[in-house]
């Protein structure tokens, strides 16, 4: 548990003997953890008011599974899909606050963004129909904001749509010290956070 909430049973129990024996151990794992859920605050898709998460948003844990296009390579994040497959009907906020680190076009995530939140964690925010607004990096920007509207850009030229069904690719990213830059399962992080999921009329 993390301040009594996310962070591992295993080492909260033995706090005392990793401070003593392994402190760099206990204190950059716990920094992984905080970048990952310190900053959370919400769902990254509202749902209409008149429904439940369940009837608007699926999702399943395909992290890791094969992908193909660009070459050989892992699935790094979760997809997820409303019940309407309607290219901009949908749209994603910021699940943290934080700043806007990279966006823009990407032949593997079509129009895209990521936001770098304040302890750390890089949420990437992937084959969006079109931004909300006109945004420049290094921007803030707050938790339930708005960042564009759930699409299906990408795998070619930009501008490219319509390879696949319409959905929002959620990666989540952490930069443990001294080491490269390391994927986060999201499926997870999505389960917990459905109690926190926003009710918005659209």
């Amino acid at each position: 548990m993390l301040n009594g909430k996310f962070f591992p049973k295993y080492l909260s129990g033995n706090r005392e003997a990793y401070l003593r024996f392994k402190p760099k151990a206990y204190y950059d794992l716990r920094n992984c953890y905080l970048a990952v859920w310190k900053d959370l605050e919400n769902f990254p898709i509202p749902i209409r008011n008149d429904r439940e998460i369940w009837q608007e948003i699926f999702y399943e844990n395909t992290f890791g599974a094969a992908r193909s296009y660009g070459g050989s390579r892992m699935h790094e994040g979760c997809d997820l899909f409303g019940r309407v497959s309607q290219s901009g009907f949908y749209p994603v906020i910021s699940m943290t606050d934080g700043k806007i680190e990279k966006i823009g076009w990407l032949p593997l995530g079509g129009y895209r963004i990521g936001i770098r939140s304040p302890h750390g964690g890089y949420f990437y925010y992937a084959h969006l129909a079109s931004y909300e607004k006109y945004f420049q990096t290094g921007e803030a920007v707050e938790a339930g904001q708005i960042l564009g509207f759930m699409g299906d850009t990408g795998y070619g030229e930009e501008g490219m749509s319509g390879k696949f069904p319409v959905h929002l690719h959620l990666g989540i990213y952490i930069n443990p010290q001294g080491k490269e830059e390391l994927s986060v399962n999201p499926y997870y992080v999505l389960q917990a956070m459905e109690k926190k999921v926003k009710k918005y009329t659209y």
